[in-house]
């Protein structure tokens, strides 16, 4: 874990794989400094994991968290000094309530406000979802690969070094890197081409949000769905994906007014502004519009 210098002292390389080897180290960071008289930026990179830290021989399976970094293009690096951590490390399929407090609690004790974030891509717009809403006054970019960065055909070196790019211009707000840059808030999880898809608009921002995890059922509809099938006496609330065009099925309205007459929330979500087939004209009250199902998940999530 120790960072190699140039004769002058400057920081210029760092080889930190682990967590463990930065504690051994008695440190939990590394550098790159450059060239005497610049002005320094400071970014913590936190890795949760993901194929970004993953290696693929009989399967793509994790790695080492933060050898993106040493991808990066050097124009980018300069006048940068980095910071890693790393409180856990999955693949993010296996996200979780406790995993997502532990990247909540190490963006808050970070004592700056520039964080990139080694993410995974499966529930990248979950997470994103999550970090925009909790943290919309820092400065902050998560970003994922959809191969390992040793592929040629990654994307994963480009997608940081978008995220570098964008952080350096030190404006506030979440941002999620990946094929381009989009509002946190504002994606889809991606599709099996792994693409993701902004959609949507920003929500209004929460004072003093923190988590507050629910157990929420999320339906999305399909040809002949039977609503049946969901047990809703654990839920805390129920959130039904609409078809694209902000329509449901009759038994969707069937079904959500079985829940509520229950106690149990219930809300239709899309990223549409309104909903104008005849379909959806009696339920415009449950309704949430402007959002991905990825976001209102999440904002239901939090409390302020």
């Amino acid at each position: 874990a120790e960072a190699p210098t140039e004769p002058g002292g400057e920081t210029v390389g760092a080889t930190c794989c682990t967590r463990r080897d930065l504690e051994k180290a008695g440190v939990f960071s590394c550098l790159f400094v450059t060239q005497r008289g610049i002005d320094i930026m400071k970014i913590l990179i936190i890795s949760t994991g993901g194929t970004i830290g993953s290696k693929k021989d009989d399967n793509i399976h994790l790695d080492a968290p933060f050898k993106v970094v040493h991808f990066a293009d050097k124009n980018l690096i300069n006048g940068i000094e980095f910071s890693f951590s790393c409180p856990y490390t999955i693949l993010s399929e296996n996200m979780d309530f406790s995993h997502l407090q532990s990247l909540v609690d190490e963006i808050k004790e970070s004592d700056g406000d520039n964080i990139i974030i080694l993410h995974g891509s499966d529930t990248l717009a979950f997470t994103s979802s999550f970090i925009a809403n909790l943290f919309w006054d820092k400065n902050i970019v998560l970003t994922a690969s959809d191969k390992p960065i040793e592929d040629n055909l990654t994307n994963g070196i480009s997608n940081f070094n978008e995220a570098l790019r964008h952080i350096k211009k030190g404006e506030k707000g979440v941002f999620v890197s990946y094929d381009g840059i989009f509002p946190a808030d504002t994606i889809t999880s991606a599709d099996g081409l792994d693409k993701f898809r902004q959609t949507g608009k920003s929500q209004p921002k929460f004072k003093n949000p923190c988590l507050a995890p629910k157990n929420i059922l999320v339906i999305k509809p399909y040809i002949n769905i039977d609503y049946n099938n969901y047990n809703i006496e654990s839920a805390d609330l129920v959130l039904h994906e609409m078809y694209h065009s902000a329509t449901v099925p009759e038994s969707a309205k069937a079904f959500a007014k079985k829940c509520r007459q229950s106690g149990v929330p219930f809300y239709f979500v899309t990223p549409k502004s309104s909903a104008d087939y005849e379909t959806s004209a009696d339920i415009s009250d449950m309704i949430i519009f402007n959002t991905t199902l990825e976001n209102a998940f999440a904002r239901f999530n939090i409390k302020a």
